[in-house]
């Protein structure tokens, strides 16, 4: 009867090419493994006294890489050759053994010769035999079963030489850290199991000892923990908790090693499912945790080079995140709970910084959230599509609310509807205002702190440095609000200089006076120019928002000036501030203003000029403003303009300015159900009293 002959090349040749390191150094670990076995079937249980040495040499040069493995295990005896001489046998079924590690070495490596010593009868025997990729035959005998030499001991002996192929040479590793942090990966289970021989790694004239190498990561004992899954059956975990060092290699810092017949076929990092970020134990900090599970679900499940389990990544996910809650509720409780406890510290303050997202209870909401969300980002992130549902159902029932009154009886319970509908929308607008509460006042404490340290450093490299900082907070500097072409334009602060100024976008900041007059005009820059106030003063276009009605002349326009917090010296002419803001007025007054679409808009003859400088009034300037009307709080100095110009000059004081800005907000703060008291005046330089009531950061 004719018979299926095997067709050995083909059957490497369609074996799985590595693309990584790990994938590389598969056939190595194969032969390891293999010797690990060949030491359990020697001595049992006691598999610690026996011993696995590799020697690496020429590591980074993939032509003349050598590498040694030798075991003192069972050696292959008449009935281990005969399983190793077939192919896809099921000798070692019980153990997960596949029976095609071997032809990864033949798809790896060029040459390969085993020396094996074994059990025969009362005495020793030997075989050494070359293991080469052909299909007429593979394994060719040196010495077959013949006495071995006086005194010899039990083993196997592997040499590899030479990686056969690019894929090979190009994944595998170079360098002696590299190997050993995907060694340790691969074997990391039995290692802190230690379930296994010792192991000496030589790579290149350098040892390294396994399992000491990591079980000196450890730190105290492992903890077991077993459950009944309903779908994936018994599953045992052996949790450790590791110094960080444990983690090199791999991704992540807590690691669950997923096994297979007691090998490791995948590591997963569980950062997120275990959500601490570092663990501590006795007087350790800073630790990881690795897991290893076990059970006849993987088992079962792992294909045949136990590279890789059977199963969807759906289902890998579902037993990480099964694992991981028994992880957190028997392994590390303690630990668990102060987690929880800082992770809402942090959501609090979360909701402090970003109330809108604080539309329901701390408990529903962090339920809402991942396990390791602990971040604003994380929090904002996994709420956001919950904000979005809330908002378009509240949405639907305002809609239906309405289209309901067009019918011809009122529906029944209409009035409680209408009152819930109200609360919501009361709630959803409270919400809206504390968040605008709360970015003002990060913005008037950031407005405090460059004031102080502009004054601290007078006279150092960083003066005009910090003006440009201050300024440009307030508002970009060399920018036109109504210029389409720059959006950072239509991002200011100018509610700090008045409330009216919020919205506006008519303004030029820092820009020559002749690139803003139609015509006319000197290449003097007034900090800040506002043509529109847009609420109250000025003429917005009825159909066009936060556009000028150019159809009427402007009849206010407000300048403002800044000066360096705690300057002092104003010597020149040209810091005349009366004389500096007459300059300006006399090339506005009359001329018209061009905006980016063309259009022109004229100023008044009889135009009211706002004009502001924001100044300590220390120095030349007390003297230069002495003859100056004082405004009502007694701080700031005020001059009404005189002759072809209408209006006033206000010099303010820039801690006049904040406290004005927290003033203002002050309704706002209430009515957000929030709190802030600020000092009504301050001298300059003066350092502030804060008392905060409600709005404090969390660290």
């Amino acid at each position: 009867m004719p018979a299926l002959t095997p067709n050995i090349e083909n059957r490497v040749r369609k074996l799985p090419k590595p693309s990584n390191a790990t994938q590389g150094l598969q056939p190595l670990f194969e032969a390891v493994s293999n010797a690990m076995f060949a030491i359990e079937d020697r001595f049992g249980d006691d598999v610690a006294g026996g011993s696995v040495r590799i020697a690496v040499t020429n590591l980074s040069d993939p032509d003349r890489i050598s590498i040694l493995v030798a075991d003192d295990g069972v050696g292959l005896d008449k009935e281990r050759y005969e399983a190793f001489c077939e192919i896809d046998t099921d000798y070692k079924r019980a153990k997960g053994g596949k029976g095609v590690g071997r032809l990864f070495w033949l798809d790896a490596f060029s040459e390969i010769s085993l020396e094996s010593t074994y059990a025969s009868g009362d005495s020793i025997s030997v075989r050494q035999f070359d293991f080469v990729l052909n299909n007429a035959e593979q394994v060719v005998s040196r010495i077959e079963d013949e006495p071995a030499p006086e005194r010899a001991q039990r083993g196997t002996c592997i040499r590899f030489s030479g990686l056969r192929t690019k894929e090979y040479a190009d994944a595998f590793p170079k360098r002696r850290d590299t190997f050993l942090r995907y060694f340790s990966a691969h074997f990391i289970a039995d290692f802190l199991m230690g379930s296994g021989p010792s192991i000496l790694i030589d790579l290149d004239g350098e040892p390294t000892t396994y399992p000491q190498a990591v079980s000196d990561l450890t730190v105290g004992r492992p903890i077991d923990a077993e459950f009944k899954h309903e779908v994936f059956g018994a599953l045992k975990i052996t949790g450790f908790t590791c110094r960080a060092e444990a983690s090199t290699g791999l991704e992540g810092r807590h690691q669950l090693h997923l096994l297979a017949n007691s090998r490791t076929v995948e590591t997963r990092k569980v950062d997120n499912l275990l959500g601490i970020e570092t663990l501590s134990r006795g007087d350790e900090t800073d630790l990881v945790f690795h897991g290893c599970v076990s059970g006849e679900y993987l088992d079962l499940r792992v294909n045949e080079g136990r590279t890789a389990f059977n199963l969807p990544e759906r289902t890998l996910k579902e037993i990480s995140r099964a694992c991981m809650d028994v992880v957190r509720d028997r392994m590390l409780p303690d630990q668990v709970k102060a987690y929880v406890a800082k992770r809402k510290k942090r959501y609090e303050s979360f909701v402090e910084r970003y109330p809108t997202f604080g539309f329901d209870d701390d408990a529903t909401q962090l339920g809402r959230v991942p396990f390791h969300a602990a971040s604003a980002e994380d929090f904002a992130s996994g709420l956001i599509k919950y904000q979005i549902r809330r908002e378009e159902s509240r949405q639907i029932t305002l809609q239906n609310l309405i289209d309901s009154l067009d019918l011809g009886e009122t529906p029944i319970h209409f009035d409680a509807s209408v009152a819930t509908a109200a609360r919501e929308i009361q709630a959803s607008e409270q919400l809206a205002l504390a968040q605008h509460v709360v970015r003002r006042k990060l913005a008037l404490e950031l407005l405090e702190k460059l004031i102080t340290r502009i004054r601290a450093r007078e006279g150092k490299e960083d003066d005009y440095h910090l003006e440009r900082t201050l300024h440009s907070f307030i508002c970009p500097m060399g920018v036109r609000g109504d210029d389409p072409a720059e959006p950072k334009s239509r991002a200011h602060d100018l509610w700090i200089v008045d409330e009216r100024l919020a919205f506006t976008r008519a303004f030029s900041s820092d820009k020559r006076l002749d690139a803003v007059l139609a015509q006319g005009g000197s290449s003097d820059r007034p900090d800040l120019l506002v043509w529109d106030l847009a609420y109250g003063l000025g003429v917005t276009h009825p159909a066009q928002e936060d556009a000028v009605d150019t159809f009427e002349p402007l009849r206010t326009v407000m300048v403002v000036e800044f000066k360096k917090p705690g300057r002092k010296t104003y010597g020149k002419a040209e810091d005349q501030i009366e004389q500096q803001i007459t300059r300006y007025l006399a090339q506005l007054k009359d001329g018209e203003i061009e905006s980016f679409g063309r259009s022109r808009v004229r100023v008044a003859d009889d135009c009211v000029f706002h004009c502001y400088i924001v100044a300590d009034i220390v120095g030349d300037l007390e003297q230069q403003l002495s003859s100056w009307d004082t405004t009502a709080n007694g701080q700031g100095r005020l001059r009404s303009l005189k002759g072809r110009y209408r209006g006033q000059i206000e010099v303010i004081q820039w801690q006049d300015l904040v406290n004005d800005a927290w003033l203002r907000n002050r309704a706002t703060l209430h009515t957000a159900g929030l709190s802030r008291q600020r000092p009504t005046s301050l001298q300059a330089g003066e350092a502030p009293e804060v008392e905060e009531n409600v709005l404090e950061d969390d660290d």
